[in-house]
């Protein structure tokens, strides 16, 4: 049954990358869907204990990562994703999602500037970015470069933090 819970989150994770891809967005009905499995495993392999872990580990990313959306780095579906994340998985697990898809949606975006020709004009912009950030001019600022700036697809660095928590599981299939 935990295989079947693994597989159901990385079909999950792949929709939502399908999703932001062609459509800029991740369904509210996938994350619903994906949080309702996520407890229905839960009672399935844990019963009612296993409930309020799911429910913990549901609500750290929103707690956690909910200043990176206030200051636009971040967009709500992808903190609903982790959410997701959470749901299936237990704490370290998320917490090495969170930090493996930081790390490559970095290199993502350093690639694609790259790739574009324009990672000396995006780096002078996020210097601004963060100077209006700190200097507390930041809210007429979010409205500008952060909103205009799509980088990239966030999903498919979380999909890649994932299948990086996941490394152990990885490995014994091979």
């Amino acid at each position: 049954m935990q295989g079947a819970s693994v597989l159901t989150l990385y079909a999950i994770l792949i929709v939502a990358v399908v999703q932001d891809i062609t459509s800029m967005r991740i369904s509210n009905r996938l994350i619903i869907m994906g949080l309702f499995l996520s407890m229905a495993f839960g009672i399935v392999l844990g019963g009612m204990p296993r409930i309020i872990q799911v429910l913990l580990n549901i609500s750290i990313p929103v707690i956690m990562l909910y200043l990176f959306y206030l200051i636009g780095v971040l967009g709500a579906g992808d903190i609903k994703l982790f959410s997701v994340i959470g749901g299936f998985t237990n704490l370290k697990t998320l917490t090495d999602c969170v930090l493996a898809a930081f790390v490559a949606g970095a290199v993502i975006a350093v690639l694609k500037m790259l790739y574009m020709r324009n990672l000396r004009i995006s780096l002078f912009k996020a210097q601004v970015f963060l100077r209006e950030l700190f200097s507390g001019k930041f809210s007429s600022y979010r409205n500008g470069w952060v909103q205009e700036q799509n980088l990239m697809h966030f999903s498919v660095a979380v999909l890649l933090g994932m299948l990086y928590a996941h490394r152990t599981v990885w490995l014994s299939l091979f």
